[in-house]
């Protein structure tokens, strides 16, 4: 319990910074970056349960869900032909990305491929147990590089440039009553039941889609969400961010400096090429040049949902590109990739047992 209340309150203190220099998601980033300080400088293990995330991400999810409306799913579901097309290119884009870094930096194509997948960690780090040729450590570290160079430059440029009008992630600025409880049950209820499918049908990330998928179900039921505190919503971003800093770990590598190195450039060249790719979608479609960019970033959902709320971008348009990339990544990408990386592999069988 010291432990934990030493790395929250040193957290919390890197938030507060964070916050005081105006820098983007500062209760996410600023805990990310201490824990990180922590590790790294000096060196100074970490503990942070993963219930405690757990239970961050259901609350970030439910705030992410509140905003849904027939009319938003309307639009959603007539810019469908154009989010699949987004997907896929970005896939595409990403995996061309590690393919060149891999040839420079003479790493397998199953350590590269996998490296550059614009999908989960945790997803990503199990692929690798299965398929022969493929560094678990680099993968995750290019992983992690991909995801930290998202989440740091996207919301930048957006509150630093693109955007029009930035306020703090305030949804939940009205406060909450006694009379909401009962509602506030009703969603809770809903949300440990979809929980609980997700976990036993094996689907990813349940902490975080069925919250999505279970308030926007009740408010399209019509059932009002009750507000969260900013507070509670900041404090659950702190709790997110503690965990995220614990995933980075580069102790293992011997090179991992040209391997962040050229993972941010391969990053960073796909973030600049989707500006374009943004600016033309902004003029062919009804979708705002803001929540297009926004919509097609590589980071977190849950990161690039907050930029949403805070730049007032249809945060409904950024759940819905981020969560079908998220499954087209899960349900297709992923598996054609392993299978195809099996087929490739010299021995046989092809796959570790």
């Amino acid at each position: 319990m010291k432990q934990y209340l030493s790395i929250f309150l040193l957290s919390g203190a890197g938030g507060w910074f964070f916050s005081l220099v105006h820098m983007p998601l500062p209760w996410t980033l600023g805990p990310l970056v201490t824990v990180v300080i922590v590790k790294i400088c000096f060196r100074r293990p970490v503990y942070w349960s993963m219930k405690i995330r757990n239970l961050a991400m259901i609350l970030l999810g439910y705030v992410m869900g509140s905003p849904f409306t027939f009319q938003t799913c309307q639009h959603v579901l007539a810019q469908l032909p154009a989010i699949t097309v987004i997907t896929v290119l970005t896939v595409v884009l990403y995996l061309g990305g590690g393919y060149v870094t891999g040839r420079y930096l003479d790493m397998g194509l199953a350590t590269s491929l996998l490296g550059s997948m614009p999908g989960g960690l945790t997803q990503m780090a199990m692929v690798c147990e299965e398929v022969e040729g493929s560094d678990a450590a680099t993968v995750t570290l290019m992983q992690t590089v991909r995801v930290l160079t998202a989440v740091f430059i996207v919301p930048f440029l957006v509150l630093h440039g693109l955007a029009d009008r930035v306020d703090p992630v305030n949804l939940a600025a009205a406060q909450f009553y006694a009379g909401d409880i009962p509602r506030l049950l009703l969603f809770a209820s809903v949300i440990a039941v979809l929980i609980g499918l997700m976990r036993y049908f094996k689907i990813s990330s349940p902490y975080l889609i069925a919250p999505i998928i279970g308030t926007a179900g009740l408010v399209l039921s019509g059932v009002n969400p009750p507000a969260m505190p900013v507070a509670l919503v900041a404090l659950a971003q702190v709790c997110v961010g503690i965990r995220m800093g614990m995933a980075v770990e580069v102790s293992s590598l011997a090179n991992w400096k040209k391997v962040v190195v050229m993972n941010f450039i391969s990053v960073f060249l796909v973030i600049v090429a989707f500006l374009g790719i943004d600016y033309i979608m902004a003029r062919v479609s009804s979708i705002s040049f803001v929540t297009a960019f926004i919509s097609t970033a590589p980071g977190g959902m849950t990161e690039m949902g907050l930029t949403a709320l805070m730049v007032h971008a249809d945060l409904s348009t950024v759940i819905a590109f981020q969560l079908c990339r998220l499954m087209f990544v899960l349900l297709i990408a992923i598996p054609c990739m392993r299978w195809w990386l099996c087929r490739s592999q010299k021995s046989d069988p092809c796959c570790r047992s």
